[in-house]
């Protein structure tokens, strides 16, 4: 089903490099779906009501359309049977409803390109290529200070083996992070200023990596960009693919 009809629009990014301010003006063009509520912001400029600024979530009359598999693989690491569950959860939650209506779904995702165009071959994606020094420090403010704690209620069971053990290490630490739970599977203990080192070594060479895949992908239906956006060329991109 999804392969015939889908209209997923992905922005496809690492963190701090500002894919979400991307969809919010995407989202004003009339062919996009824009996930109004109090939320997000009723409309896609209405970033002041949104609690984490640029930010938004999937947000529908019937519930939340599923996350890319990238955001639950340590919850769910067999990719085709989420992606089963991705389809399920969609219709569910309203997503065919917005296609049905003639407007595109518009998602921000750390997945790449490549895989991506592996599960949704119809979409059209926005490849923002980065430089992994720069962005590495983003990172690393993000991990310190991000909630690790998270259950995605309504995709990941309440008997998930993974969700168990984030639910014994935020009993643990109130304020579990990102960085909290980096630091316990490899070191068994919480993080402190002194791992620092060791967490930008990591994340920088999987960033480095990460932006030699993104320069290397050249598809008829991925837009290569970086953070800097050019909105005419943009638009001038999707005008030639008869997109909207």
């Amino acid at each position: 089903m999804r392969k015939l009809k889908d209209k997923h629009v992905f922005i496809s990014f690492e963190q701090g490099t500002n894919g979400y301010n991307l969809g919010r003006v995407l989202a004003t063009m009339p062919c996009m779906h824009w996930y109004s509520c109090p939320e997000n912001g009723i409309h896609p400029w209405n970033i002041s009501s949104s609690n984490n600024k640029h930010h938004f979530d999937r947000i529908t009359s019937k519930g939340v359309l599923p996350p890319t598999h990238d955001l639950v693989e340590k919850y769910l690491p067999n990719e085709k049977h989420y992606y089963k569950l991705f389809d399920e959860l969609f219709e569910k939650n309203g997503g065919g409803d917005i296609i049905e209506g003639g407007e595109r779904v518009i998602y921000c995702t750390h997945s790449m390109p490549n895989k991506l165009l592996e599960y949704f071959p119809n979409s059209i994606i926005f490849n923002i290529v980065h430089d992994p020094l720069i962005i590495t420090d983003q990172i690393i403010d993000i991990f310190v200070n991000t909630p690790a704690y998270i259950p995605h209620k309504g995709v990941v069971p309440e008997d998930n083996e993974y969700l168990k053990f984030l639910e014994i290490l935020n009993s643990r630490k109130d304020d579990l992070t990102l960085a909290d739970v980096w630091a316990f599977e490899r070191k068994k203990k919480f993080y402190n200023p002194d791992m620092e080192e060791k967490l930008r070594k990591e994340i920088f060479a999987k960033m480095f990596s990460n932006s030699i895949f993104r320069k290397a992908v050249k598809h008829d239906r991925v837009f290569n960009t970086t953070s800097k956006f050019d909105y005419k060329e943009i638009k001038k991109w999707l005008d030639s693919k008869e997109l909207i």
